[in-house]
Formats: C-alpha cells, sequence, structure tokens
C-alpha cells in the first residue's frame, strides 16, 4: 500500500495519474541547483528515470551564478547523472527581442530544453515547478486579470514539458531534502519582493496562511475543480465554433452573427477566436456592441475585421495577389471552357501590356454577356454580393486603363473572342 506521507511515492502516483512519463524513460531535467530542482532530479533518478541534468548559467548573479554551476556539476558527479551544460548572454538577447530578463531567459532555458530533448531522444522535459509555485500562479494570474484557462494556472503536462511535483508543497519539498541529507543552493533574488510573483510569495501567501493554514491544499483543490470546468467549457466551445466559424478559401474566417447571438455567451466564443489573433479585450466588447453596424472595422497588428450584413469577416492583412499565367494559341486550338479560374480573350484587341491592379473609385467595364454596356464596377461587385474586403481585394487585368478582367469573376465584352477572333490569349489564375 502507498504511504501517502511518502514524498517520492507520492510523485510516483502524480506520475502515473497523469500519464507523465513511462518507466525508465530518458529525462530532460532543468536543474538549477534550487531546492525544487535538486528535489525532482534524485527523486526521478531514485524512481529508475534515466536524466539528463540542464544547467542554464544566464550569467546574471555574478559569482552567484559560478556558485551554482559548480554545485550542478558536483551533484551530478555524485548520483551519476548525465550533466549538459549552456551559457547565455541574456541581456544581450532580452534588448535584441525587447522583452523581459524573465522572458529572455526563459525562451532561452526552454529553447535549450527542446534541443536538448531532440538531441539526446529524451521523451520529455520535467521541471520543478510545485502546489506553492501553482498557487502564486493563480494569485498572479488574478491580479493582471484572466479567464477558466488562467484560473487552472499551470497544468501536470504541457506539450512536451512535464511537472511531477506539483502534488508537492514547497514545505515537503524541504523535508524531504532535510531527511535524506541533500543540500541545495539558494538565489537570493527570489528572496527580494521587487517582481511580482515574489511579492506574492512573501507577503500575500503568509497572510492568506494565516487565515486558513489550508490554504494551498483549498487552492490546490480549487484549480483541480477548475480544470474539470475547463474540460467542459473547451467541449462546449469547440462545438459552438465548429457550428459558428467558417474557414474560407481566400483565407479569410467567418462567423455567423445569428448563429453567434443564439450562443449562451457569444463573447466566450469571440474571445476564443479573435483574442489568439491579436484582437483585445476592449476590441471584443466593442465588436460584440457594434453587430448591428454594418461596414465597422476593428484592426489588430495582423487582422482585419469586418461587421458585415450576416457574418463578421476576419482576414489577414498580408492578402496575397493571385498569379495570372498567360499563353497565345491559335483559335482552332483553344475550347473555351466557363471555368471561373479561366479568360479567353482576342489577342488582337488588346493594345499594351497586361497589367494587375486592384479598384478605384468610378471604375467602369463592359461586362461580357451586355453587349458592349458599361457597368460601374462598384455595383458590378455589389451585385456578386462580396464584401467589403473582397471587394478591395478584387484583382483586375488591365489593359491600359480598360478593365480586360475581373479576376475570377467576369472578362469584359470589349476582348471577347468572336467569330473574326485569329489568336486566343489563354488566362488562367492561380
Amino acid at each position: 500500500m502507498m504511504n501517502k506521507s511518502n514524498p517520492t511515492e507520492k510523485v510516483a502516483a502524480f506520475i502515473l495519474k497523469h500519464h507523465l512519463l513511462k518507466e525508465h524513460t530518458k529525462v530532460v531535467v532543468g536543474l538549477s541547483g534550487g531546492p525544487d530542482s535538486v528535489c525532482l532530479a534524485v527523486m526521478l533518478h531514485s524512481l529508475g528515470y534515466d536524466i539528463i541534468a540542464a544547467h542554464c548559467n544566464f550569467h546574471l548573479r555574478g559569482t552567484e551564478s559560478m556558485r551554482d554551476e559548480q554545485f550542478v556539476s558536483n551533484l551530478c558527479f555524485q548520483y551519476g547523472l548525465t550533466y549538459r551544460k549552456a551559457d547565455f548572454d541574456t541581456l544581450t538577447y532580452a534588448q535584441i527581442h525587447q522583452i523581459s530578463i524573465e522572458m529572455a531567459a526563459r525562451e532561452q532555458r526552454y529553447a535549450w530544453f527542446r534541443q536538448l530533448k531532440n538531441e539526446t531522444g529524451a521523451t520529455a522535459i520535467a521541471v520543478g515547478h510545485h502546489q506553492d509555485d501553482n498557487a502564486e500562479t493563480l494569485l498572479l494570474n488574478l491580479t493582471r486579470g484572466t479567464g477558466i484557462k488562467g484560473l487552472c494556472a499551470m497544468q501536470p503536462q504541457s506539450g512536451d514539458v512535464v511537472r511531477p511535483l506539483l502534488c508537492l508543497t514547497r514545505t515537503e519539498i524541504l523535508s524531504y531534502l532535510q531527511t535524506d541529507g541533500l543540500s541545495y543552493v539558494t538565489d537570493h533574488t527570489n528572496l527580494e519582493d521587487e517582481v511580482a510573483r515574489n511579492k506574492i510569495r512573501l507577503n500575500v501567501l503568509p497572510i492568506l496562511k494565516g487565515i486558513n493554514p489550508a490554504i494551498l491544499s483549498n487552492i490546490t483543490s480549487t484549480i483541480e475543480n477548475l480544470n474539470e470546468v475547463q474540460r467542459v467549457y473547451r467541449q462546449a466551445i469547440n462545438a459552438a465554433i465548429q457550428n459558428c466559424c467558417i474557414q474560407k478559401e481566400n483565407g479569410e474566417l467567418h462567423i455567423i452573427i445569428l448563429k453567434l447571438l443564439q450562443l449562451p455567451s457569444p463573447i466566450s466564443l469571440l474571445h476564443e477566436v479573435l483574442f489568439p489573433l491579436g484582437f483585445n479585450k476592449q476590441q471584443l466588447k466593442g465588436i460584440l456592441a457594434s453587430l448591428g453596424e454594418c461596414g465597422k472595422i476593428f484592426t489588430a497588428d495582423e487582422r482585419r475585421l469586418l461587421i458585415d450584413r450576416e457574418v463578421i469577416i476576419i482576414e489577414s492583412l498580408h492578402y496575397p495577389s493571385p498569379q495570372i499565367c498567360q499563353e497565345v494559341l491559335p483559335r482552332t486550338a483553344v475550347n473555351i471552357s466557363k471555368s471561373p479560374h479561366l479568360a479567353y480573350l482576342d489577342a488582337d484587341k488588346i493594345h499594351g501590356s497586361l497589367t494587375l491592379r486592384t479598384p478605384r473609385t468610378g471604375d467602369t467595364f463592359a461586362p461580357f454577356g451586355m453587349h458592349g454596356k458599361r457597368k460601374l464596377l462598384s455595383d458590378f461587385l455589389t451585385n456578386l454580393k462580396l464584401s467589403l474586403f473582397e471587394k478591395e481585394h478584387q484583382s483586375l487585368l488591365m489593359d491600359g486603363t480598360e478593365i480586360v478582367w475581373v479576376v475570377g469573376k467576369r472578362s469584359s465584352e470589349l476582348y471577347r473572342v468572336d467569330e473574326n477572333t485569329q489568336r486566343v490569349v489563354v488566362l488562367s489564375m492561380k
């Protein structure tokens, strides 16, 4: 029978419950030398896993950084662990990418961990996050504002990253180290309350523990409950996305307004679909409030959103131009097709070089089949029920100032192939 008070057995059961690692598999373990990572590495080693101990030296703490590196090297030698070390110029990386030192170190760390994983054939990357860390994450997300996902905090597994110690508290980890006579190093920056997470760790959590000593257990239980809620929510939101959203061939995403408004929470679907595309929370509220305002546009870094008659349309700002191929053939060699991707012109009716452009105000042309009668291009496109975005991006093949082909829609009567045609220009759209 498992001893629930034994930290190693708790971790073994946690790994089994969440399918984190297969027995005796090779694992990259982030080993900083702090108590959490030391506990993780030694514990997984004792459970029979093949450990690749990965130590990052970010050179941010002077002699303390070198002390940590030497400690980890000695620990690996003591336990016979495979040792790997990498040096990073984190300050320069942060400046180049215009991110915080903390984020720079995180990006460098995980990029190298994944490189090691691929090089060694390891099955996972294990890190030493525990229950206290998860409580801090939940509280930190709350202070910043978050949804269900943020309240679920860190997961036992995120992609190839596993967190076997999420079943232990910091107190349990320190007790395990003391019982086994294991030493560790202390990062002095963790004891300074200058960053938000440290303020929560050093100031907020002690107050909450004073209110209720079982706060960590309660937060952990709440996270587990929220994860169950998240599973139900995810299933429902995926079904709603399937029902409400259409991915068009031209790259546009359409959200059907009527179906959106029939949902119990339209804003939730907008958040799940649009937030990852760069639209912020304030814009999402504005979009929902503007659903009756046909023609209203919202812009994010890489996307534009249009409130159309029946749908919300989202397009990339990098709209590709079509590739037009042309060849000149004898009339007798051409069998005319009705495909919208093809157009046929009388070569001798073309006066110059054919060029591509998009519509301009006042454009007119003579649509094929209207016996030369001219029509405003804007009216022609409106009759086709094109959205504002589609009208803006509509490609026109021009012969000087004359529209030869509204690409993919209609060619001009002025260039039609008739009984007198000798040579045919065949245009195809890719």
